[in-house]
């Protein structure tokens, strides 16, 4: 693997590449060629490609309209011996799949959701867990039609409010969490799966791993790392901290609050003569906006960076460190500027630039935690933004498992409960398919160029980003609507 700053380029490239070329990604039928590039970490790193992972079955496919088409299936799994490769399932549970729309989904508007034979295939998989657990396929083996049954664990269905009062959420995150801490050796270290790791290990009471992890990771970031790394780093020890009251992590998140004040423009007029990749960047330095670096790169400001500086700040507070208000405000009034009357969170202004549901979960985290006089028609607002684009969430840029992480756990401290329950029930059947046989979330495929989730942590993040979500009838982080505890 690259060293972590290597990898940072290498996604920023990405990011920018994004912005000339037009988003696709399993909007195309060959899947821009991934469906025969594999990933070299961890157990899928032995499927041939980056496939649809068909949920606990075993099983990995590439999608066609109407169909999937079997290209790996993992030994010891449940499809294992069932279904062969080059098998065509065209049907679950007796219910033909309907037709799935390739399409971009890049500007305001949600486009297409997953409906087709992703939601059909993820639906049958929650009929057939809540009664006996076997799941029958419809197959066309060898231009034979025939049929085959996967034996599931009965593990119940989700219930009417899940992931809260539900069995089968608590089941699905208690073996996620096993599975994180059972497979060290796919960690890569990149700042996103860590922050997200160590948060995971605090939500379910992991207090010895992380604090571990709290002690391996109490130094700040060099002084031009990028911004990534002093939020994930500090919210991750704030949130330690509020729960163990270990002061040994205070000065690395005080400093990295500080840090943060370095990614911010403050006068955008500084930066009239940007440039980046040839081209000027000047409308890109949105004032109170933070960028990648923490010198602020060329390239500009970003909501996703800005939100989690905002989040850092707000639970350093927690942790009672000093936060400068000038900073704090200029934020604020970027993130309220740059949001969009219907609620659309663009990658950088108010208008369309890869799915908003990531940065509207976070907003709302960041609006919950911080509670700021008249904020609620704002927070009404961002929330609607979220049940229209309900259908974008495994849509990200760079890294998917960013969008659906802070999406499926914001939308839930929203304080709208039908709109919450929306969001969350259309996406019953993603989840569905995202988990694997043994125990953990794996990156689907998603409509944007520059996804790279898959190649950079295809299982550690995501199942450490569903642990939280899934992990919310007992609170233990502010980020899941715990209360200060001083």
């Amino acid at each position: 693997m690259p060293s972590h700053p290597s990898i940072m380029r290498l996604l920023l490239s990405f990011f920018t590449l994004a912005h000339v070329v037009p988003a696709l990604a399993i909007a195309d039928a060959n899947n821009l060629g991934q469906w025969e590039k594999p990933t070299n970490i961890g157990p899928d790193k032995e499927c041939p490609g980056f496939l649809v992972n068909l949920g606990p079955t075993g099983a990995r496919a590439i999608l066609k309209e109407t169909s999937f088409v079997v290209k790996f299936v993992f030994p010891n799994s449940p499809a294992a011996g069932v279904l062969l490769i080059d098998d065509e399932i065209t049907a679950a549970n007796g219910k033909t799949f309907a037709k799935h729309t390739f399409d971009k989904c890049y500007g305001t508007k949600p486009g297409h959701g997953y409906e087709g034979p992703i939601m059909d295939m993820g639906n049958a998989i929650e009929d057939s867990e809540g009664k006996d657990g076997v799941l029958t396929l419809d197959v066309l083996r060898q231009g034979q039609a025939t049929q085959v049954k996967i034996p599931l664990a009965a593990i119940g269905r989700f219930s009417n409010s899940f992931p809260q009062s539900c069995a089968k959420s608590e089941k699905i995150a208690a073996q996620a969490m096993d599975y994180l801490l059972e497979h060290p050796e796919e960690r890569c270290g990149i700042v996103h799966e860590k922050g997200m790791l160590g948060l995971a290990m605090l939500a379910r009471g992991k207090s010895k791993q992380a604090e571990k992890l709290a002690m391996a990771w109490n130094t700040p970031p060099g002084e031009k790392e990028w911004t990534w790394y002093p939020s994930y780093q500090a919210i991750f020890l704030s949130e330690y901290h509020l729960q163990s009251g270990d002061k040994r992590v205070l000065p690395t998140i005080e400093e990295n609050c500080k840090r943060l004040y370095l990614s911010q423009v403050l006068d955008p007029s500084l930066y009239k003569d940007a440039m980046h990749g040839g081209q000027p960047q000047a409308k890109n330095f949105l004032l109170g906006g933070n960028g990648h670096g923490a010198r602020i790169a060329g390239y500009g400001t970003m909501t996703i960076s800005t939100l989690m500086a905002m989040l850092t700040w707000e639970l350093a507070e927690d942790c009672g460190v000093k936060i400068d208000d000038f900073h704090r405000d200029l934020a604020f009034n970027c993130i309220h500027t740059h949001t969009a009357q219907d609620g659309y969170m663009g990658y950088r202004f108010a208008t369309g630039a890869y799915t908003p549901v990531g940065r509207q979960g976070l907003n709302l985290i960041v609006h919950h935690l911080a509670q700021r006089p008249g904020q609620e028609e704002y927070v009404n607002r961002v929330t609607g933004g979220m049940v229209i684009s309900k259908t974008r969430l495994n849509d990200g840029h760079g890294d998917n498992a960013l969008a659906w992480g802070w999406a499926l756990l914001g939308v839930q401290l929203s304080g709208n409960a039908a709109a919450a329950r929306e969001f969350l029930d259309y996406n019953k059947a993603f989840i569905n398919m995202a988990r694997t046989h043994d125990g953990a979330i794996v990156i689907q495929p998603g409509r944007n160029l520059a996804e790279k989730a898959y190649y950079m942590s295809p299982r550690i993040h995501p199942t450490a980003a569903m642990v939280l979500a899934l992990s919310m009838d007992q609170p233990r982080l502010r980020i899941q609507g715990a209360s200060v505890k001083r």
